[in-house]
């Protein structure tokens, strides 16, 4: 904790001396940018939470299966891909890191939201499919880290906002090809044009393949995504400022997702063959097959300067297939939501004031069929489940916000309710229906010590519905239930404080970004798993205590040295196993976790990278992630590792005035280091040896090539 606070002031010492040298040439600059994780534009220096971004010219030279490789930028946020594919594991201070394991859906997250284009991709039990997204039609990633329940309900422990729209509407068509180790090969086709003076219209497209490094790992993708976004009417003017009366967006997602999983290893299998897969894994094709197709629409109508209303609505159609614990699965589903929100601005002397008032809903519903598998690892015409299941989620928001000279004071509230209902048309005659509610809370306060240099605090509630996957009632012992009533929201409070400063400079330091934040965050009604997560109970408490710090620094020529530090300490507070429930012959016999370390979460993690521009643009970056444990009995660790990559990347190497080529070249895991990637938590064990499924291995040393043209 020493350490902590003196770094604290360490940099709050450099942040004065950047500030007030005597540099009489310094501008500051402020950042205005339009958050959608806010719900509307905000100057970064005035939130009083965590917040950060990434643009596209970050992008530049990735391997891009996943959207792993910029979130490593960003504080506080773990990206581990699992099998070198699309399918990776996030969490954000804690919060997601349960999603993993053999009992847990592969290809999604949960626990965090996800926005795409302002439209919430998170089901409404807090899971995340990541088939929409791609790295190459994003224009903007915006993560807000500190819990944000309050505006936004279940699952908020952050919110990950990515934008696709142009930030540019000038008339463009785009093709970049990138080839790589294991037949990565990937088909990117960009198209753009002005639709009047200040409006755009826009068409992506990609297919990409990957024969996979491991057995059983392969994998292939095609994404479209098409997009309008334009003013309607004539500009109004108010106090001297213009302003579209409506703006509409419009947005078409389609995207076809196959990749194959290849499980988890035990140690003696990972340490002579890491590119093997899990024998049962690869004996039934592990796989998911997801086809989806999305429509969304945004209208945002301006009153006047002050006043403006926003209206949202989308329909997600779902047909999903997997190969997954020895039964072939059909998923249809249907995915539809709306938001409406009103926002007014009003100023009262030098008070600014800023309502935001609103309600959104999700409803997901539709079929189940479970199958038994064939010799092929196929569906058979054995059905075993006939189901329907249902979750909905309606939440009512009110936001208060006060700037007045240097202060800046959020005040928030929201009361979310998540309704689950299951029908088994094999076993039950009747629909069981189960509810989650919550009112939650949110404080925050900003003060700008200086014009470029901010300390903010905040207070808030999180809510955590079990997902769909975890309401299974006992097997075996209980008949009565198609959803576990032992089940309960998982209850979070966070406290944190923080620092940000934005400044440029005309010298040989041209700019300097930082933040630092500190956190506690406490958490009650935890799951706990029984019998390798067959079924749970929400009878946890856990405590997590963290730092997060992040740094750019813009020299002469372009130089950038970058860099992001994550301290975290997670532990069990109260947690006890009493298996009793299912073996009378246990009563009074417990396994008491408490101080346990929780699983999936280091002790620390980091990224640095340095940027020099010179003729080709290189950057060398390492990445680290501390040890940690993969059980909540806390017998099996994850030993640390350090990941060197480099890239390299022309700009654009013009042909003529309207032709330009672009060029990249990576290495990543530049020293072939072998490492533990990713996890499955509280793991399986094998039969006759009585070793842990646990380890998904890292990628070994990997070369991508990218060749793209631009008219």
């Amino acid at each position: 904790m020493k350490k902590t606070i003196l770094f604290a002031f360490a940099l709050l010492f450099l942040a004065n001396h950047f500030s007030f040298g005597k540099i009489d040439t310094t501008s500051f600059r402020f950042k205005e940018v339009v958050i959608l994780a806010l719900r509307y534009p905000e100057k970064l220096l005035e939130v009083p939470l965590s917040i950060s971004y990434l643009t596209s010219k970050d992008f530049a030279g990735y391997r891009a299966l996943g959207i792993d490789e910029p979130l490593t930028r960003i504080p506080g946020v773990l990206v581990q891909t699992r099998s070198g594919s699309s399918d990776i594991r996030i969490s954000v201070r804690g919060f997601g890191s349960r999603g993993a394991g053999d009992r847990s859906n592969s290809g999604t997250v949960r626990g965090l939201r996800f926005l795409l284009d302002g439209i919430p991709q998170t089901e409404p039990d807090g899971r995340t499919s990541l088939d929409f997204f791609d790295i190459d039609f994003v224009e903007q990633i915006e993560v807000l880290r500190s819990n944000a329940s309050a505006l936004w309900g279940n699952a908020a422990g952050a919110v990950l906002s990515f934008t696709t729209v142009p930030s540019s509407n000038k008339p463009s068509a785009s093709f970049s090809k990138s080839v790589g180790s294991w037949g990565l090969d990937k088909n990117v086709l960009k198209l753009r044009t002005n639709l009047g003076n200040d409006g755009v219209i826009y068409l992506n497209s990609l297919y990409g393949k990957f024969d996979g490094w491991r057995e059983n790992s392969n994998s292939e993708k095609f994404l479209f995504n098409f997009g309008i976004k334009t003013p309607i009417g004539s500009p109004k003017t108010s106090s001297d400022e213009a302003f579209p009366p409506t703006t509409l967006q419009l947005n078409i997602n389609l995207a076809k997702n196959l990749f194959y999983i290849p499980g988890a290893l035990t140690k003696p299998v990972y340490d002579s063959l890491p590119e093997s897969a899990n024998p049962v894994y690869l004996k039934n094709k592990e796989r998911r097959n997801n086809r989806l197709a999305q429509i969304s629409v945004t209208l945002n109508h301006n009153f006047d300067g002050n006043n403006s209303i926003t209206g949202q609505g989308f329909l997600t159609s779902k047909y999903l297939q997997r190969s997954e614990r020895g039964t072939f699965r059909d998923f249809n589903r249907y995915f539809i939501g709306s938001s409406v929100y009103y926002q007014n601005k009003t100023q009262f002397g030098k008070v600014d004031n800023i309502v935001l008032l609103g309600f959104d809903q999700t409803l997901q519903d539709g079929a189940i069929l479970f199958y038994n598998l064939d010799s092929n690892a196929n569906r058979s015409n054995q059905l075993r489940t006939d189901k329907k299941e249902g979750a909905s989620t309606f939440g009512a928001f009110l936001q208060y916000e006060i700037i007045w000279q240097k202060f800046s004071f959020l005040v928030g509230a929201r009361y979310d309710v998540v309704n689950y209902s299951s029908q088994d048309f094999l076993n039950f005659t009747f629909t069981e229906e189960k509810k989650f509610s919550r009112l939650i809370p949110k404080f925050g306060i900003t003060y700008r010590l200086l014009d470029n240099l901010s300390i903010f605090g905040n207070v808030g509630g999180g809510i955590e519905v079990p997902a769909g996957n975890e309401t299974d009632p006992p097997p075996g012992e209980d008949t009565l239930h198609q959803i576990n009533p032992l089940l309960d929201p998982i209850i979070s409070t966070t406290y944190e404080l923080g620092l940000k400063s934005f400044a440029e400079f005309q010298s040989p330091l041209k700019g300097i970004e930082f933040e630092l934040s500190g956190y506690y965050i406490s958490t009650k009604k935890e799951l706990v798993p029984y019998r390798e997560g067959r079924f749970y109970f929400s009878a946890g408490k856990t405590s997590r205590i963290g730092f997060e710090t992040g740094l750019r620094a813009t020299f002469a020529y372009g130089i950038t040295l970058s860099g992001n530090f994550t301290y975290l300490v997670g532990k069990f507070n109260d947690y006890k196993v009493d298996s009793s429930f299912y073996d009378k012959t246990k009563i009074g016999i417990y396994a008491d976790f408490k101080d346990n370390k929780i699983p999936g979460v280091p002790n620390y993690f980091y990224n640095v990278a340095l940027l020099i521009p010179f003729y080709l643009n290189f950057e060398f970056s390492l990445n680290g992630v501390g040890k940690y444990f993969a059980d909540d009995a806390n017998r099996i660790d994850v030993p640390a590792y350090n990941i060197l990559n480099f890239r390299t990347w022309f700009d654009k190497i013009y042909i003529n005035r309207k032709l330009q080529i672009s060029l990249a070249f990576s290495v990543n895991n530049v020293l072939n280091t072998k490492y533990i990637g990713s996890v499955f938590l509280n793991p399986i064990y094998e039969k006759g040896t009585n070793l842990p499924y646990y380890i998904e291995p890292g990628l070994p040393r990997n070369l991508v090539f990218t060749i793209g043209l631009k008219y």
